[in-house]
């Protein structure tokens, strides 16, 4: 299988400070039974220290070398982490140990999944079935692979079959969105089977966002309306393919929508289809067309040409758009966005005040202007700071703006100021990765090198993101010599 050169690196990152992590564990790893292993790696998990669990199964997996289950653990944490190219390495090592190892197969599949490698994940779905049809959750792994091809016939019968094998409250879920567009009451009937006491809380949110969705549509309502809604909602919670399925199912029959309603189904319509990487300018000026005084499709039609770094055609798009709605806010914030984008940092600053004034000084707008100076390291002592000390006298719960008030300090020179700002931040909200990573810059800078370690592998352990875990994993292997 290949890799690009950056995914080899973060590999072999990971790797490098996996054997330093497993050269300060246990010497007499060799004479220990599994069941010690996982004593010692339990309660690494339940702290969410993953590194150094994976170090633990890393020696199991050198002590047992015939038995699969320390490469699943490790895979398992992988997974958890979202790091998908290291999940396939521990599956693919498990399955070279054990070759009909079902859970290995399957979370080989779901790695795949999740890189976006649809045809070699779907057959390891296959093999996982073939060898046990009974192992939960290959038939919805199955069904979400057929979704990203979408393929949404073949995804329904495999969520069905999965129930035929196993109930799984995923695939229940999952038909319930795929059957919402035509079949109101099966899919009601589907959501509230999905029980209270054993769904994941994630899921229990998904039903219930679902089912208020659908709550005033009855029997007489046009199944177009129905299908329209289902698709507006499962588009604002990212989900795609489902998106693209009912609002496709929605346009079929123009005839039972609004023109206004037909021009804002094609324009989420259309930014659906971007996010799973189709082109969709058609189907914005389609959008256009029919409803001519609607910003949606300009504002969709925005973000798509700002992702293809067509950012004069992206701030032409914001803009025209803003002359259909001139008191939208957030277009005015888009705009300045693109602005900062391409480097222009005192235009994009007047876009964000723009937005401000319109918002009549709503906070989040506040936000974003922060995040400009912050991020872009601009004009952080005549502006930046005094701004975020102005939101934090409005409002004190906000952990990221302690976090960009902290940076900043440090970056100007406050070093004590920005630490307190720091652990601020990290007291209102402690998974707050840009606060661990850049108060363990700070403590680094303090010579401080123990307590900034501490902090660099917190981020990597908890950055599913991966927008600050690899530079926080160059800092560990840096500072793996020096001494306190």
């Amino acid at each position: 299988m290949s890799m690009s050169i950056p995914n080899l690196k973060q590999l072999s990152l990971f790797l490098l400070l996996l054997a330093l992590n497993a050269c300060t564990l246990t010497p007499q790893a060799a004479r220990e039974p599994f069941s010690l292993f996982w004593e010692r790696a339990q309660p690494l998990l339940t702290e969410q220290r993953y590194t150094e669990a994976a170090a633990v199964f890393e020696e199991a997996a050198l002590a047992h070398p015939d038995d699969a289950a320390p490469l699943l653990h490790i895979g398992q944490i992988c997974l958890v982490q979202q790091r998908w190219l290291l999940a396939e390495d521990a599956f693919n090592r498990a399955l070279a140990r054990r070759p009909d190892n079902v859970p290995a197969m399957a979370g080989l599949a779901e790695s795949l999944l999740q890189q976006g490698r649809l045809a070699e994940a779907l057959n390891w779905w296959h093999k996982a079935i073939a060898t046990d049809p009974e192992f939960p959750g290959v038939f919805t792994g199955l069904g979400q692979t057929y979704l990203g091809w979408l393929n949404f016939t073949a995804a329904q019968d495999a969520f069905l079959n999965q129930q035929a094998h196993q109930e799984d409250y995923k695939a229940t879920w999952y038909l319930a969105a795929l059957t919402a567009p035509r079949d109101l009451s099966r899919a009601i009937d589907y959501l509230q089977s999905i029980s209270q006491a054993k769904a994941s809380p994630t899921l229990l949110s998904q039903r219930d966002y679902l089912l208020k969705t659908l709550a005033p549509f009855g029997p007489k309502t046009p199944p177009a309306e129905v299908a329209k809604a289902t698709g507006l909602a499962l588009a604002h919670i990212e989900q795609w393919p489902l998106a693209i399925h009912a609002l496709t199912i929605a346009l079929a029959e123009p005839g039972s929508l609004t023109q206004k309603d037909q021009a804002q189904a094609l324009a989420f319509l259309g930014y659906s289809n971007t996010q799973v990487g189709r082109p969709a300018l058609d189907l914005f000026e389609q959008a256009h067309q029919i409803d001519p005084s609607s910003a949606l499709p300009l504002y969709f039609k925005g973000l798509y040409l700002r992702q293809q770094d067509a950012l004069d055609a992206a701030v032409a798009s914001f803009e025209q758009a803003i002359t259909l709605d001139p008191q939208n806010a957030a277009l005015y914030a888009e705009v300045a966005q693109t602005e900062a984008q391409r480097g222009s940092l005192s235009t994009a600053e007047i876009w964000y005040a723009a937005a401000i004034d319109v918002a009549e000084d709503e906070l989040s707008f506040q936000i974003l202007l922060l995040q400009l100076y912050a991020n872009r390291n601009y004009r952080m002592s005549e502006a930046g700071i005094p701004l975020a000390k102005r939101i934090i006298e409005l409002d004190d719960s906000h952990a990221e703006v302690y976090e960009m008030l902290g940076r900043m300090q440090f970056l100007t020179g406050a070093i004590e100021e920005g630490e307190q700002s720091l652990r601020e931040a990290l007291k209102l909200d402690p998974g707050l990765i840009s606060a661990h990573y850049h108060l363990a810059r700070l403590l680094e800078s303090k010579g401080q090198n123990f307590a900034a370690r501490e902090e660099y592998q917190r981020v990597v352990d908890l950055d599913t993101t991966d927008t600050y875990r690899n530079r926080a994993l160059k800092d560990l292997l840096r500072l793996g010599a020096k001494k306190e």
